[in-house]
């Protein structure tokens, strides 16, 4: 299993550096989102950040999950952005792109790694769930044939609300997906299959190791959506990464704290007690 932690606990710290400073903590991966004031690709000095983060990854032989669930990236009045199951069939286009175009910049800087949520379906009655997950299907199919010869591969992240909104959810997708892809995957949070009530969770991502890509490690306190620091909330972390190390998974666990970027790299320390 590859350990790593997510920069978004990190805010305030530059990113190329922070990278580096994980790396002598002991971890040997990072994972990173889109930010709308720098790590956009439409923004002034997008290339500049891009060759940093880039270089402080090969430097430190890190890996590198991009994790698109940025907030506030396409709207400053939104924190979603455009979803893959909208109505609109050129909102579900602009969000292929998106994905499409973070395939093309993961290449470029040798990141192996790829997450994204689906968004929200179409809240009418008239609409089920099997025509939602059919039309999802085909809009991924297109994602996977328009990035074809891509060495970057793609976790779905099921986000509670969504469409897809549970492991379990992902499950039936994969119906719809036919043969699975290689390529596409899943991107279990914890948070998320908590707020789903997915318990065990141990046994939840046992049962999908196969499809597994990356697994987001966090923390929780009962009832509270938000990141504790690794100990101080109620999920026992180092359980679920016996349970994964146990059962094979040699994947990229990414333990994120986030909310927390006033305590600096202390919770990075203590959240490396999870891979002991």
């Amino acid at each position: 299993m590859i350990s790593g932690y997510h920069l978004s606990g990190l805010s305030l710290h530059d990113p190329a550096t922070a990278i580096g400073e994980l790396a002598h903590l002991g971890y040997a991966a990072v994972a990173i989102r889109p930010h709308a004031a720098y790590f956009h690709p439409d923004v002034a000095g997008f290339s500049q950040h891009l060759l940093r983060i880039s270089d402080a990854i090969d430097r430190h032989s890190m890996r590198l999950v991009i994790d698109l669930d940025g907030l506030y990236l396409h709207d400053v009045y939104s924190p979603r952005g455009p979803s893959l199951i909208a109505a609109d069939a050129s909102v579900c286009g602009s969000a292929r792109i998106w994905i499409e175009r973070w395939v093309g910049i993961a290449d470029e800087i040798n990141a192996g790694m790829l997450t994204f949520s689906v968004g929200q379906g179409e809240a009418s009655a008239f609409v089920s769930d099997e025509e939602d997950l059919e039309r999802l299907s085909e809009h991924l199919k297109q994602v996977i044939a328009q990035t074809d010869g891509s060495r970057v591969s793609m976790g779905i992240r099921p986000t509670h609300g969504d469409v897809i909104g549970s492991v379990a959810q992902f499950e039936r997708l994969q119906h719809w997906m036919g043969e699975q892809n290689e390529r596409l995957g899943l991107a279990a949070d914890v948070g998320e299959m908590l707020a789903a009530g997915e318990m065990p969770i141990s046994d939840r991502l046992a049962r999908n190791l196969s499809a597994l890509r990356c697994v987001y490690l966090c923390d929780r306190q009962s009832g509270a959506p938000d990141d504790q620091r690794i100990g101080q909330g109620e999920v026992v972390l180092s359980r679920i990464v016996h349970s994964l190390r146990t059962g094979g998974y040699k994947g990229t666990a990414i333990v994120r704290v986030e909310g927390h970027s006033a305590e600096g790299l202390v919770p990075a320390q203590e959240a490396l007690e999870v891979f002991d």
